[in-house]
């Protein structure tokens, strides 16, 4: 199995709050991973280091063996990894079509000469920039709304649009945030067929979620933050079992 990411002892500080303290984690191609955890407890600036939102005060971030850590969010992106965000960022006033293949731009190789006199080359870039959008759209199962503006499409459907469109820039490594929030038990059930069909694409999925039934469900290993440590690292079925884990998180949501 190639391993595809690893995080090295990261350490990640606002001020005096330590957000992230000596975190290890690896993926390996092919799996669905899940990070959890309580509120604060780091998930989303793991996400931000990750991504090159953010620049860790220590440790370090390797994508296929080559440190990353600290490069710039598209220089990330291009190299293979690409993201959704909790709050959904999709271009309100265009077409879920056109917020598809905007996605792809990273990957376009035609110049401004190419894009001024509408060469050969820039029809060509558009006619397959056009078919891969419909495929994923398809992926989706947002083809049928694929001329509607995105903000028009029901909260779901914006979200499996913004996954289409990280899709859209070819990544190895696809990561989540929250992609759940929000959604019904049917909708919960089609987002888990679509990350498994974006399995079979040779895609490696990491997500974060609050859904432990759809994280527990979609995930084959889940690493747990509590307060910006990790305090688990296992299989669904271990974690469940795991006394820390369930006074930190489980627990907690019996309670409620």
């Amino acid at each position: 199995m190639e391993r595809l990411l690893r995080v090295e002892k990261v350490t990640q500080r606002f001020g005096g709050l330590t957000a992230l303290d000596q975190v290890q984690m690896h993926v390996d191609r092919g799996e669905i991973i899940g990070v959890i955890g309580p509120n604060g407890s780091g998930k989303s600036t793991m996400f931000n280091v990750i991504t090159g939102m953010y620049k860790p005060a220590e440790g370090k971030i390797l994508f296929k063996e080559e440190e990353i850590t600290g490069l710039a969010p598209h220089v990330i992106a291009q190299k293979g990894l690409a993201r959704t965000f909790q709050n959904i960022r999709l271009f309100e006033k265009m077409t879920a079509m056109d917020n598809v293949i905007i996605g792809m731009h990273s990957r376009t190789k035609a110049g401004l000469a190419d894009a001024i006199f509408h060469t050969p080359r820039k029809r060509k870039e558009e006619r397959e920039s056009e078919e891969k959008a419909r495929e994923l759209l398809k992926l989706v199962n947002l083809y049928d709304v694929r001329y509607e503006l995105a903000s028009s499409l029901s909260y779901g459907y914006q979200r499996k649009l913004e996954i289409a469109r990280a899709l859209a820039v070819s990544p190895e490594i696809l990561l989540l945030d929250e992609p759940a929030a929000g959604m019904n038990e049917q909708e919960t059930a089609e987002l888990l067929q679509i990350i498994q069909k974006i399995k079979k694409l040779n895609k490696t999925v990491i997500l974060i979620d609050h859904d432990m039934k759809f994280v527990m469900n979609i995930c084959e290993r889940l690493y747990v933050l509590n307060y910006g440590v990790l305090i688990a690292e296992g299989t669904p079925e271990e974690i469940s079992k795991n006394q820390d884990v369930i006074d930190a998180y489980l627990g907690e949501e019996d309670e409620e």
